[in-house]
């Protein structure tokens, strides 16, 4: 009997540390796309009781992802000089998290110039930069172009080249809340 008790107890304790989550359900909420233009273009999102904006703007002869909250810029940063971009704002309902998706292009073609997860963190309070394709591997070599994209409620790394299809290399992303950042899983080369 004692014997049971102890086991009973080990579980116990053993279920109260398992309590991290890693299921994440992503939905995209929101898809805005444009060409940048003159002297940029701007996006807006409501998020959790405030607006999120995120604009595209050019000055001398450079490009500037900048984003903002409530009308106040929280963060900007030099990216490529992008001309077609497209933001997608994405909703994970288990946990209530909301990131962005943002991606760019200097042709029409849809090729994958950039390719971000930003997001707004309420802990820290400061704009983030969670994914960024040039930190993760990338077996397939320096023609693979890097997309995040959401398929079937997952949130999706992929690496390809369009000769090579459908051989993808993935990373399957989760928000982790304990680590208030975005966990990951890698997939390895899937075939499509």
């Amino acid at each position: 009997m004692k014997f049971m008790r102890i086991c009973l107890l080990v579980c116990g304790l053993m279920l109260a540390f398992v309590g991290v989550t890693y299921a994440s359900s992503f939905s995209v909420s929101a898809d805005k796309y444009g060409k940048v233009e003159g002297n940029g273009i701007e996006f807006s999102f409501p998020e959790n009781n405030k607006i999120i904006q995120i604009a595209f703007l050019t000055k001398d002869n450079e490009r500037y992802l900048i984003s903002g909250k409530d009308g106040e810029p929280i963060y900007a940063a030099k990216i490529p000089n992008v001309k077609y971009v497209r933001v997608k704002q994405v909703y994970d309902t288990e946990t209530g998290k909301y990131a962005y998706i943002i991606s760019g292009s200097i042709n029409s073609m849809g090729d994958s110039d950039l390719s971000l997860l930003m997001g707004y963190d309420e802990q820290k309070q400061a704009w983030q930069l969670y994914v960024n394709p040039i930190n993760y591997y990338n077996p397939l070599g320096k023609y693979a172009e890097g997309y995040i994209y959401v398929e079937n409620g997952e949130l999706i790394l992929a690496y390809s080249i369009i000769s090579k299809h459908p051989k993808a290399q993935e990373y399957h992303f989760f928000w982790d809340e304990n680590n208030n950042w975005f966990g990951y899983k890698d997939y390895g080369i899937v075939q499509h």
